[in-house]
């Protein structure tokens, strides 16, 4: 009985000294914590007032003044702790950010209340709150990050570095991609002016996070103002037979009004990444 009372004890003690550790090395000190209601709202007259609906359903008027003020609490939080609710009240995610980008601790739950994900994003350090994304601070996942069923056991983690995805364990039988490259003569094709020839000559590579393999779109859509948007679609292995040209004048935009190229990779449905292509005139 001694023994197991000392090994208890011992256990409890390295917990406490993670969860302290955690805590000391984190950037952050006692951060507030922020709720936000995710959803669409609207007020309607009814002939004596008004009617007030979120996503649809109506509900009363203090509803409705504490939805739209927990809208202006993501606009004031950098950093806080933001929780994430749905329209039914229900906590959907939570986790340190700044606006609407994360920059700590995460985590995510099923519609039961389950924990599903969790998982750490990089933290901002250097105390300089302006231009995130641009200085590499916006979204980018470090460590483990676990994953779990309904029921709340573990289904697999996965590990990541600065932002690059490093390996899953076990593998995951679906298809899963964590990025797309979109290159052309070996750089970011965003970060270049582009020809139409050019298009087809971009390197449009995925990356996967397993040995799972799906078939995958292209949509290429060409936009601008004052005109319809025009779409047409490829497989990925027949994008370097597209002719560029031929769907841009198809598209009955001139080259001189600013015309946005985007392609976009889908698989099934799931939209997993896009590309903004600025064409040279």
């Amino acid at each position: 009985m001694k023994y197991w009372i000392i090994v208890f004890a011992s256990l409890l003690l390295t917990i406490q000294d993670a969860v302290s550790q955690s805590a000391s090395t984190s950037s952050y000190k006692n951060l507030a914590t922020k709720k936000f209601f995710s959803g669409s709202s609207s007020k309607k007259p009814d002939g004596i007032g008004f009617s007030y609906f979120i996503d649809g359903k109506r509900v009363d008027k203090i509803t409705y003044d504490s939805f739209q003020s927990s809208r202006r609490n993501i606009d004031n939080c950098c950093p806080c702790i933001l929780q994430m609710y749905n329209s039914d009240g229900r906590l959907v995610n939570e986790g340190v950010r700044c606006t609407d980008a994360p920059v700590g601790w995460w985590k995510t739950y099923h519609p039961n209340g389950k924990l599903k994900e969790s998982g750490q994003y990089k933290e901002n350090d250097s105390g300089n709150w302006d231009n995130l994304c641009e200085r590499g601070y916006c979204s980018v996942k470090v460590g483990r990050w676990t994953y779990f069923d309904e029921q709340g056991n573990q289904l697999y983690v996965e590990d990541w570095k600065d932002g690059a995805f490093v390996k899953q364990l076990p593998e995951q039988p679906r298809m899963e991609i964590w990025g797309v490259d979109f290159l052309l003569r070996g750089q970011n094709a965003e970060k270049q002016p582009v020809t139409l020839g050019d298009i087809s000559q971009i390197n449009i590579l995925p990356k996967y996070k397993n040995k799972a393999r799906a078939e995958l779109t292209i949509k290429i859509r060409i936009e601008a103002i004052g005109y319809p948007k025009f779409l047409a679609e490829c497989k990925l292995d027949e994008f370097k037979n597209i002719d560029a040209q031929k769907l841009f004048l198809a598209s009955g935009i001139a080259i001189d009004k600013n015309p946005q190229f985007i392609l976009e990779v889908f698989s099934g449905k799931q939209n997993i990444n896009r590309a903004y292509l600025r064409i040279a005139k």
